[in-house]
């Protein structure tokens, strides 16, 4: 049997082998991405506050105790318009602040934009100040804002 033959009938292995070379660096792709995330986020939370725009113990007692209303708002009537805009506005906040958990922070983001998403534009045009805040606030969010706001 010669090389060629050889390989031949390995083929199966070397698919297999390929197939898991491929998937681990995938793998560790993504959780790379993941952790960037993650590490931005305590960035930006350790960064306000560290300094001077630290909040004081009873303003960031009133914001954690505002971001859970409105969250607790927008479960009960998620179409208001005024629930969704406080729901990003805390989203902001607790990043910004470090206020909660940021990655519960961005699932509420998620929420907000999903359903205006699948919405027509006007409902979304109440919220261009909230969700332009949003977007300079956390980059990540700049295309999906910037697509929603740009719809027509």
């Amino acid at each position: 049997m010669g090389f060629r033959q050889g390989l031949l009938r390995a083929r199966g292995q070397i698919a297999f082998l390929v197939a898991l070379v491929c998937s681990t660096g995938i793998i560790i792709y993504l959780e790379v991405l993941d952790a960037e995330g993650r590490i931005r986020d305590q960035v930006t939370a350790s960064l306000a506050t560290s300094g001077e725009n630290a909040l004081s113990p009873d303003l960031k007692r009133i914001a954690e105790t505002t971001v859970d209303r409105a969250r607790q708002d927008f479960a009960l009537d998620p179409q208001a318009a005024a629930n969704r805009a406080a729901v990003l506005n805390g989203t902001v906040l607790g990043i910004a602040q470090g206020v909660g958990s940021a990655a519960q922070h961005r699932l509420d983001a998620e929420k907000v934009l999903d359903l205006l998403e699948s919405e027509p534009r006007e409902q979304t045009d109440a919220l261009a100040p909230a969700l332009a805040l949003l977007a300079a606030a956390i980059p990540d969010y700049e295309p999906r804002v910037s697509a929603l706001l740009a719809r027509e």
